[in-house]
C-alpha cells in the first residue's frame, strides 16, 4: 500500500501539509470543501507537492516536518530547490536535517523554474507591501467550470516586488501549452481588447472602495491599463508606463514575465490574477484565483479580487 505527504496551496496564499492513503481521492474531497476545517474555510485549493512513501508512519513524519518549516522552505520545496532547503535548515538549525529526493523516486514536484530575466529572480524592493512579495509565492489559477481547456493543464502567476516604490514585477506559466495561441510579436504599444486571445491580466483595488485598476499583458508586447468608478463603470485609460513583457517556450509550457510592471496604491489591498486562455482549435478557458459561484466568467466581479495583500507595517 502507498501512502502519501502533500502539501496545498490555498486561497488568500496559505499551505496546508497533510497525509492520506489515496492522493486522487483525498485531492477530490478538498478541492469540494468536504474536509472540515482550514481546507473547506480557504478554497479554492490546488496541489503543489507530494511525496509517495511505503509506510504511514513515513508519511506522516513528513507531514509533521513539513509542517514545522518556513514559508521560504515550503516554497523551495514545491520548486525542487534543495540547495535553497539545505541552505535554510542550516541557517535555522545548524546542520541540515533536509533529505533530498533520490533520483528515481515517484511523486510529484511542480517546477516553478522561470529563466533568469524572469520576476522570480529579480531584486527584491527591500521594503516589499508583503511576504508574499519578497517570495515570488506562485498562486495557482482555476479555470471557470463553464469554460474547460483542452490540452492546458495548469495556469500560475507569480508576483513580486520591482525596483521602485510600490512597483511590482509579474510572471505567468502556462503548463501543457502545446496548443496555446500566442499572438505573435508587434512593436510594444498600449492596445484596446487584447483579451479577445491569450492574455494575462492583474486587478487591483483599495480595501472599502468600489474603484479598482485593470490590467492587460498580451505575448504581443503590447499592454493596456484601465481605471473604473465601480464595477465596470466609467472605465478610461489608466496610466501605466511601457512595461518589458517578454514570452518564452520552455519546454511544454509557455512563460509570460512582466519587468516594470505596475506602481500599486499605498496601505491594503485585494488583488486579481487571471488569464485568458486560447487554443489553436478554438477553445478559450479563463483562469482566476476564484469565480464568483454563479454565471459566465467575469474578472471584475468582487469574488476575484481574493488575494489579500497587507500594507508594509501590518505584514
Amino acid at each position: 500500500m502507498t501512502f502519501w505527504a502533500y502539501l496545498l496551496h490555498c486561497r488568500g496564499g496559505a499551505f496546508y501539509v497533510g497525509h492520506t492513503d489515496n492522493l486522487d481521492q483525498r485531492m477530490g474531497q478538498h478541492q469540494s470543501g468536504l474536509v472540515a476545517g482550514f481546507t473547506a474555510d480557504h478554497l479554492l485549493v490546488s496541489l503543489v507537492w507530494s511525496r509517495d512513501f511505503p509506510t504511514l508512519h513515513e508519511a506522516k513524519e513528513a507531514e509533521r516536518r513539513i509542517k514545522g518549516w518556513s514559508r521560504a522552505k515550503k516554497m523551495a520545496l514545491i520548486r525542487g530547490d534543495w540547495d535553497r532547503i539545505s541552505m535554510l535548515a542550516k541557517g535555522k538549525n545548524g546542520p541540515s536535517t533536509a533529505t533530498r529526493r533520490e533520483p528515481g523516486q515517484t511523486g510529484e514536484v511542480v517546477n516553478f523554474v522561470i529563466p533568469s530575466t524572469d520576476v522570480q529572480h529579480a531584486n527584491l524592493s527591500p521594503n516589499p507591501a508583503c511576504p508574499e512579495l519578497v517570495e515570488g509565492l506562485p498562486f495557482f489559477l482555476i479555470p471557470h467550470p463553464q469554460t474547460p481547456p483542452r490540452e492546458v493543464r495548469a495556469v500560475h502567476a507569480i508576483i513580486c516586488a520591482g525596483e521602485g516604490a510600490g512597483q511590482v514585477r509579474l510572471a505567468y506559466r502556462v503548463e501543457s501549452a502545446e496548443l496555446l495561441k500566442v499572438p505573435g510579436p508587434v512593436l510594444p504599444t498600449r492596445a484596446d481588447e487584447l483579451w479577445r486571445t491569450t492574455c494575462f491580466e492583474l486587478f487591483v483595488k483599495s480595501p472599502g472602495t468600489a474603484g479598482y485598476t485593470e490590467y492587460n499583458f498580451s505575448p504581443s508586447g503590447q499592454w493596456a491599463a484601465y481605471a473604473f468608478d465601480g464595477y465596470r463603470a466609467n472605465r478610461r485609460d489608466a496610466p501605466l508606463g511601457a512595461p518589458a513583457i517578454a514570452g518564452f517556450r520552455d519546454g511544454q509550457a509557455y512563460g509570460l514575465g512582466v519587468g516594470s510592471g505596475p506602481v500599486l496604491p499605498p496601505g491594503d489591498l485585494h488583488i486579481a490574477l487571471c488569464a485568458v486562455i486560447a487554443e489553436t482549435d478554438g477553445t478559450t478557458s479563463y483562469w482566476a484565483l476564484a469565480h464568483p459561484p454563479e454565471g459566465p466568467p467575469d474578472f471584475h466581479h468582487p469574488d476575484c479580487f481574493a488575494l489579500h495583500l497587507a500594507a508594509p507595517d501590518a505584514a
